[in-house]
């Protein structure tokens, strides 16, 4: 008996600790996570209640540092400029900063639906940014966002919920919508969804392979997780379809047959190229709302943003640790 009793106490204790680690920077739901191009203690967080920015990789300093009500749920930072940073938030369109955060200026001219979802930028020009919303489909600007336009040519429908662009050809952009995958390759003027590909399901992410980018991800609600490994033309369906409702994903950059998924039930990792998941922790965690990895680190570290606030790890889910103050 005195011997279960312990058992059970271990097991409280794990699970304690595993809870007592969701810390809050910023007050309320972390959405969104953005890196420095070369510093991996600048870190960018959009939060329920503003825009938080730490310079020493969190170590608990997340001072708000602007769009204290704005909620940001997406956020880009310029790779020739890093001072540069926009932020698109719920329901008032794109902010953009110029000095790190310090200040901030809305830039909605031509924006005609404010209801930020993601957001990308162009690898080799800070400039050139899109932006998609929640039901006014996707927004370009070529001059850092003084001013935008819409580019919805073929893209039938306009709920975006997921963008990502392939680096090595910026021009071709992928997003995730109500019904299915769509995909340009002339920036934006031009968008198609392949009948015989991902159509007409509810794609609600989308993850590009860093290695390989013609290697695609697309979390959808409620059929899990597909792969395509011929740039969207063809999708293949995991073995055993992970059944949460999925809402983050990101692919290991040392080890791109690793997959993460953040979903309403905590995180979990497929090791087979999306096949199939186990847990990777955080059960007690609800709503990932995020989950990047920070290529600059060794071994890569994967950041985690939901209603936990941020948390990292480096052992693939095994050990997690909080990057900010501990809130209720």
């Amino acid at each position: 008996m005195r011997k279960l009793i312990l058992i059970l106490l271990g097991l409280f204790s794990i699970a304690h600790i595993s809870f007592a680690q969701m810390g809050s920077p910023g007050h309320g739901e972390t959405q969104a996570i953005a890196f420095h191009p070369t510093d991996p203690m600048i870190i960018y967080v959009g939060a329920g209640k503003g825009l938080c920015k730490t310079t020493v990789g969190g170590k608990d300093n997340w001072p708000t540092v602007g769009l204290d009500t704005f909620s940001p749920r997406a956020i880009v930072v310029g790779q020739q400029d890093p001072e540069r940073v926009y932020a698109g938030t719920h329901k008032v369109g794109v902010y953009r900063s110029s000095n790190g955060g310090d200040s901030w200026e809305e830039i909605n001219n031509g924006i005609t639906y404010r209801e930020m979802r993601s957001m990308v930028i162009h690898p080799k020009d800070d400039q050139i940014v899109y932006a998609a919303t929640d039901g006014g489909g996707v927004f370009k600007t070529v001059n850092g966002g003084d001013s935008w336009k819409e580019i919805n040519h073929g893209l039938i429908d306009k709920v975006v919920r997921s963008m990502v662009m392939d680096p090595g050809s910026p021009e071709t952009l992928y997003v995730g919508t109500w019904h299915g995958v769509y995909k340009t390759t002339d920036g934006g003027n031009h968008w198609s969804a392949d009948p015989d590909g991902l159509y007409d399901v509810d794609v609600r992410v989308l993850a590009l392979d860093p290695s390989d980018s013609k290697i695609l991800y697309a979390g959808t609600q409620p059929r899990g997780v597909y792969r395509s490994e011929d740039a969207g033309a063809t999708w293949t369906p995991g073995k055993t379809p992970l059944m949460e409702h999925i809402e983050s994903m990101a692919i290991d950059p040392a080890n791109p047959n690793h997959v993460y998924v953040g979903t309403r039930a905590g995180v979990f990792i497929s090791t087979d190229k999306g096949d199939t998941f186990n847990t990777a922790g955080l059960r007690w965690s609800n709503m990932a709302w995020t989950l990047v990895f920070d290529p600059k680190t060794n071994p890569p570290t994967l950041y985690y943003g939901g209603v936990g606030g941020v948390l990292k790890t480096t052992t693939k889910g095994f050990q997690w640790e909080v990057t900010g103050p501990i809130r209720p």
